[in-house]
C-alpha cells in the first residue's frame, strides 16, 4: 500500500510578515537619525529674513519708508561661525538698510575667541553696510568680555548705546529717538535717566532692548517701537505650540509681535544658539521693518 504524499505549499507571506516590522523600525531609526541632524546641524545654516511693514502715526514724514534691520544673538562660536555670519551679513547687505540694530550677545560665556576668530569679527561685521547708522547694545553674555564687546563692534563701526539714547535726523527738524537699554540682568536700569532729552522736538522713540521683559519696566516712559531679542524665538518650535524652551527674562513674549500700552514690540529669534545648541522648525533669522506713516 502506497503512502500518500503530503504537499506543503511554499509562499512567501510568513517572511513579509516578519520583515515588516524590522523595516518600520528601521524607517524610525533613519527618521529620528534625519531629525536629529536637522535640529543639530543644518537648521542652523538656514538664514530667513522676517519682514514687518509697521505703521507709526508720528513718524515725521522725511523717514517714511525708513527701513531698520535688526539681528541678535550670534553668540559666535557655538553654532555660528565664519560661513553663517558671512552669509548674515550678506542678506543684510541686501536689504540696503538705512538703519542697523545690533540687540546683543555677539559673544558667547561658554566660547573663547580666538585672536583669529576676533580678526574675523572685526573685518567682517564691518562691512555691513547702513544709510544713516549701525547701533549696538550688550546681551547678557557680552558682559563675559565687556571690553572685547565694544572693540569688536567700534573697529566694526557701530556706535554702542549703553543706556543712553541718540537724535536722528534727515532733511528735517524733526528727529527721531533711538534709546539703547543693555541687558537687565547686568545692569540696574534708570529710565529717567536714559529718557532725559533736551531736545522738545522729538517725533518718535525707537528702543532697542536685549531682553523682551525689558518692556515691563517702562512704565509711564512712551516708546513707540521696541526691538529686542534674547528669546531665540523658544528654539524649538512645534505647530499650536510655537517655541517650547523659554529663558529668563522673556515673559511670554517669545517670538514675534507683540502690543504693550500703545508700543509695538518685536522679538527677534536671533542667529545662533548657546545652551540648547539646536533648532526645530525655527531656523536663524534677520527681522527688516519698513516703517510709515500715515501720510
Amino acid at each position: 500500500m502506497e503512502k500518500e504524499e503530503k504537499k506543503v505549499e511554499i509562499t512567501d507571506k510568513e517572511p513579509i510578515k516578519k520583515k515588516q516590522p524590522i523595516k518600520l523600525i528601521l524607517i524610525f531609526i533613519l527618521f529620528i537619525i534625519v531629525l536629529f541632524c536637522d535640529i543639530r546641524f543644518w537648521s542652523h545654516n538656514i538664514i530667513t529674513i522676517k519682514e514687518y511693514p509697521i505703521i507709526l502715526e508720528k513718524l515725521p514724514s522725511n523717514f517714511n519708508g525708513l527701513k531698520i534691520v535688526q539681528f541678535s544673538d550670534i553668540h559666535y562660536g557655538v553654532t555660528t561661525k565664519e560661513k553663517q555670519l558671512e552669509k548674515v551679513i550678506q542678506e543684510i547687505n541686501r536689504t540696503n538698510p538705512d538703519i542697523v540694530v545690533f540687540t546683543g550677545d555677539l559673544l558667547d560665556n561658554a566660547i573663547h575667541l580666538s585672536d583669529k576668530d576676533i580678526d574675523f569679527l572685526k573685518n567682517n561685521l564691518v562691512k555691513i553696510d547702513s544709510k544713516f547708522k549701525k547701533y549696538a547694545i550688550m546681551g547678557d553674555h557680552d558682559y563675559s568680555n565687556e571690553e572685547l564687546f565694544q572693540n569688536i563692534m567700534q573697529n566694526a563701526g557701530f556706535q554702542i548705546l549703553n543706556n543712553q539714547n541718540e537724535l536722528v535726523f534727515y532733511e528735517g527738524n524733526t528727529p527721531i529717538q533711538i534709546i539703547g537699554i543693555s541687558s537687565i540682568q547686568k545692569e540696574d536700569i534708570n529710565l529717567e535717566t536714559i529718557f532725559q532729552n533736551k531736545e522738545t522736538n522729538i517725533a518718535s522713540t525707537i528702543l532697542i532692548a536685549h531682553e523682551p521683559a525689558t518692556i515691563d519696566l517702562l512704565k509711564n516712559n512712551q516708546v513707540d517701537l521696541m526691538l529686542c531679542g534674547h528669546s531665540f524665538g523658544g528654539f524649538i518650535k512645534l505647530p499650536f505650540l510655537g517655541g517650547i524652551l523659554q529663558k529668563n527674562n522673556i515673559n511670554g513674549y517669545i517670538d514675534g509681535f507683540y502690543e504693550i500700552n500703545q508700543t509695538k514690540l518685536y522679538v527677534s529669534s536671533g542667529i545662533g544658539t548657546e545652551t540648547y545648541p539646536f533648532r526645530f522648525l525655527n531656523p536663524p533669522s534677520i527681522n527688516l521693518y519698513r516703517i510709515y506713516n500715515y501720510n
